[in-house]
């Protein structure tokens, strides 16, 4: 008859890690799907030219390029001085307007309070022709939404043409694309 040897408690912690890696990794983004605010985001044109991943829209929101007079007076300075060492963080409070839209309403470096989004800020101010007000450009890592085989490419058209709204569930800064939709 076998025996069986009881496991020991280093190979039982080596199984329970990575489980435990894994199910830490999911909590931020199905707590913002089941508890996030739902918020709605305009798109601007882009030029799409990557084939390799499937059906997919890639987006460029109105929101990631926030004019420079958003930002708070000691952030402004900091960019304007050329302060930054490294890419910041920024909170970007959003505001709806009467469309149902959410806009930047203000950029800072504190976390506010009410719906916000968190990103990564270009260290300097751009202004591309003297028609523009000087911006800045924030990223928020949800530039891309992947859609069902077929319909690629009908939202991708509209999306070069800035008529695309993106649906979103975000929570404490961080956001997750829901839904995209053409707009009438």
């Amino acid at each position: 008859m076998k025996s069986f040897r009881k496991p020991k408690p280093l190979f039982l912690i080596s199984l329970f890690i990575p489980v435990a890696v894994l199910t830490v990794m999911l909590v931020k983004p199905l707590d913002t799907i089941r508890n996030g605010a739902d918020i709605t985001l305009a798109t601007i044109p882009v030029d799409p030219r990557d084939l390799f991943y499937g059906d997919y829209v890639i987006l460029d929101l109105e929101i990631e390029r926030v004019d420079a007079d958003l930002l708070e007076k000691d952030l402004r300075q900091k960019v304007e001085e050329n302060k930054f060492t490294e890419i910041p963080s920024v909170y970007v409070s959003l505001e709806k307007k009467k469309n149902g839209i959410y806009q930047a309403a203000n950029v800072s470096q504190q976390k506010p309070d009410g719906i916000y989004m968190k990103g990564k800020m270009s260290p300097y101010i751009e202004k591309w022709d003297e028609s523009q007000n000087p911006f800045v450009m924030i990223e928020y890592g949800i530039d891309r939404f992947y859609v069902e085989e077929g319909t690629g490419l009908e939202l991708e058209k509209q999306a070069s043409k800035g008529k695309v709204l993106v649906n979103a569930k975000n929570k404490e800064g961080y956001s997750i694309l829901t839904g995209i939709q053409a707009m009438e």
